[in-house]
């Protein structure tokens, strides 16, 4: 008995070959969607919305506050690779959010992200607040009493803090100036403080907070002002001082930092150069220089996985752990798989997976891996321009667009190449749905139509007569589907078939050797098969 019989459809394996695919696989995989096995045709974008206003959009997210529960699409252009993500905070009172990539790093609450007609986001504030340049100046009122034996050296910082409680760094410390406790309107422990000028630039401060230091000890809370008050008398006992200033190393993100991403535990990451940046957890206008991580080689993008966080470099990438900022470390695996694209980079639960110049690399607890490796080959590799790829999680699959078309790749099953392009993507996970940049359009993936599919077998090989096919079936959900017979190089048969029923193929290819078979069109197919006699058939 000799037939071809093909039940489950796989990907393809172009580093192979034809003759040496397993049956499953495919020389030509386009336009398929093989989740569940059988040969479905994939769906083309949907338009859904036009982004007005944006110069060669290039980078989208989703805001999902207001506009009645439809939330609103945020939009940059000009090739900036913006990152965005919502404030960790379960109920933040201010729906803020947080980006990386437009100059900057920025950050809005919904009323000033999302006033007026758009584009959105339409205001921002500075992400991060400064710490006044100047220190306080403090002197003792003049004809005061004379001071008694017992004194204390006190000193003062003053502390910026937002309309959102966001406090920043602390000045630099006052002068140091003899005080002491007394009582009453004649107290004698008087000092006159005179306030840090208010600061300039986009960021909503409304309050300076006074700490003073006794002895040299912390600084506690004495009080706060309007923004705007120059000066203060302290005539504060030291028994009713506050907490100590929190925000001692709370310093402004660098202005360089991008790639901004979500973790655990209320934490944000970033990097600018070749240092990585955690935030303050649930403070991520905070960012500590104590918190930096600084490698040998130039960060090109980071990504969050269930080991720790993956940093692809232009070098060897990294693995960081921990479950505090204060206590991350990096591994340092003994494999220099370099990065290309920051766009590549993206989170595929267990692994992250980035473009590197040899092919896809997945890093997770272990050595980094090149699943693409007996995929493509580096001649195919390359082809594909892996530097202009950006991509993201979908179905359990790296999606990947670039330069001339798009690929869906699981490792262990093959590659399907689609034919469609964008200029970048963003998952909806509270919608699970997918997004393209697509001209001046946002597109829904596979909210259109379906696509024409061609899926090609493997080539078939035979002993000479052996393979005198006069017979085939293609089982499929709806008809019609246009199937191919290929023998020898030679087309054997390319015809629309119309049902589930037997139909002949032409005689006079008795002798050959090598056939393949091939699908097109846009319904379901379970299964295609050709045999020497019906009985063959299933």
């Amino acid at each position: 008995m000799t037939s071809i019989a093909i039940t489950s459809f796989k990907g393809e394996l172009p580093a192979l070959t034809p003759r040496l695919l397993q049956p499953t696989n495919a020389q030509a995989a386009r336009n398929v969607n093989l989740r569940k096995g059988s040969l479905r045709a994939e769906n083309a974008p949907l338009p859904v919305l036009g982004i007005g206003g944006v110069i060669n959009p290039s980078s989208i997210y989703r805001y999902p506050f207001g506009n009645d529960g439809a939330g609103f699409w945020f939009a940059w252009g000009d090739g900036q690779q913006v990152n965005a993500a919502k404030s960790p905070l379960a109920k933040d009172a201010w729906s803020r959010v947080y980006w990386t990539g437009d100059s900057f790093p920025k950050m809005a609450p919904i009323g000033v992200a999302t006033q007026g007609a758009g584009p959105y986001p339409s205001g921002f504030y500075r992400l991060g607040i400064p710490a006044p340049v100047s220190a306080p100046l403090v002197t003792e009122p003049a004809g005061g009493e004379a001071p008694p034996t017992t004194t204390v050296g006190a000193t003062y910082v003053v502390t910026y803090v937002s309309a959102y409680g966001e406090e920043g760094p602390p000045s630099p410390a006052s002068n140091i100036i003899n005080r002491w406790d007394g009582a009453g309107d004649q107290l004698p422990g008087k000092v006159n403080v005179q306030l840090p000028p208010s600061p300039n630039g986009p960021y909503n401060i409304v309050t300076k907070r006074l700490y003073r230091s006794e002895s040299g000890g912390e600084f506690l809370y004495l009080a706060d002002f309007p923004v705007a008050q120059g000066s203060w008398v302290d005539d504060v006992n030291s028994d009713e001082l506050g907490i100590a200033c929190p925000s001692l190393t709370w310093d402004m993100p660098d202005p360089a930092m991008v790639g901004l991403v979500e973790m655990p535990n209320g934490i944000f990451a970033g990097f600018f150069d070749n240092t990585l940046c955690f935030c303050e957890p649930y403070h991520p206008h905070a960012w500590p220089v104590d918190y930096q991580i600084s490698f040998p080689d130039k960060i090109v993008g980071i990504g969050v996985t269930t080991a720790g966080l993956v940093v692809a470099t232009t070098g060897r990438p990294r693995l960081v752990t921990g479950t505090t900022p204060a206590a991350m470390s990096a591994a340092d695996p003994d494999a220099d798989r370099l990065c290309v694209s920051r766009g590549s980079v993206v989170d595929m639960g267990e692994y992250v997976v980035y473009a590197s110049t040899e092919g896809l690399v997945a890093v997770s607890g272990g050595e980094p891996q090149l699943i693409t490796d007996g995929v493509l080959t580096p001649e195919q590799w390359q082809a594909l321009n892996p530097a202009s790829i950006h991509a993201c999680r979908y179905e359990g699959r790296y999606l990947a667009f670039y330069d001339g078309g798009c690929f869906a790749l699981a490792p262990g099953e093959g590659i399907e190449f689609i034919d469609a392009q964008a200029a970048n993507s963003y998952y909806d996970i509270a919608a699970s749905t997918l997004y393209l940049i697509q001209g001046n359009t946002i597109a829904k993936w596979r909210g259109g139509p379906p696509m024409t599919y061609r899926w090609r077998s493997k080539v078939f090989e035979f002993p000479p007569g052996s393979a005198n096919f006069s017979c085939g079936k293609v089982v499929a959900a709806a008809f019609p589907v246009r199937f191919r017979v290929i023998a020898d190089g030679t087309t054997a048969l390319d015809a629309e078939i119309g049902s589930n029923q037997m139909f002949r193929l032409p005689p006079g290819f008795a002798d050959a050797r090598e056939w393949q078979v091939e699908a097109s069109g846009s319904t379901e197919v379970f299964s295609i098969q050709i045999a020497n006699t019906p009985s063959e058939l299933t």
